[in-house]
């Protein structure tokens, strides 16, 4: 099933801790923070503070606007820029230094016992041609300028922070990424172990 995600339609909710808001752009069942195997979101970190807990979760967080933060993440520190990512355990003791002003981040969270994940961020500005048959298959669009989408001959367009979503497709999917002037884009695999 191919689905496009509009982001005027993605779910707004309480972060966890209850510190501040997360907009849910999908995840793999239910309602529950405590219940999913895998969830796409973005959230607008306006503090510094700490982070929710995942227990048993692998989290990939990457910085999509703003002028950065500081992740203490177990007392290691990592500076993060607009569009660097970094990986951390859901179980880590996890809080953040704002550098100058708010930001809005990409989180992508997911159990490592079910899933092999692949997640990278696309910035040349050439079209790219993608293999792959996970069985999730997920592209965001953070460039200004629509995205053209080609997948078995169905062309699909993702306006800024659009989705699509390509799950329990078996076949090898042949996806191509039209030339953007800003290319912004990330894609991530799920496999099933």
């Amino acid at each position: 099933m191919i689905e496009l995600l509009k982001a005027v339609n993605y779910k707004r909710m309480r972060w966890k801790n209850g510190a501040g808001y997360t907009v849910e752009l999908a995840r793999s069942e239910g309602d529950s923070l405590d219940l999913f195997d895998w969830r796409i979101s973005m959230a607008d970190v306006k503090t510094s503070g700490d982070f929710s807990k995942f227990n048993g979760m692998q989290r990939i967080l990457t910085v999509l606007d703003g002028q950065g933060i500081v992740l203490n993440i177990d007392n290691h520190f990592r500076r993060l820029k607009t569009l660097q990512s970094v990986q951390f355990n859901g179980d880590s003791n996890t809080s953040c230094e704002l550098i100058d002003g708010s930001i809005r981040d990409f989180n992508l969270i997911y159990d490592p016992q079910k899933y092999h994940v692949r997640y990278q961020w696309i910035v040349e500005p050439t079209a790219s041609t993608i293999l792959s048959s996970a069985n999730l298959i997920f592209i965001f669009n953070q460039s200004p300028e629509p995205l053209e989408i080609e997948i078995d001959q169905q062309v699909f367009y993702l306006d800024h922070q659009d989705s699509l979503k390509i799950e329990n497709e078996k076949l090898l999917k042949n996806i191509v990424l039209s030339k953007q002037i800003l290319t912004k884009t990330c894609l991530i695999e799920l496999i099933k172990i």
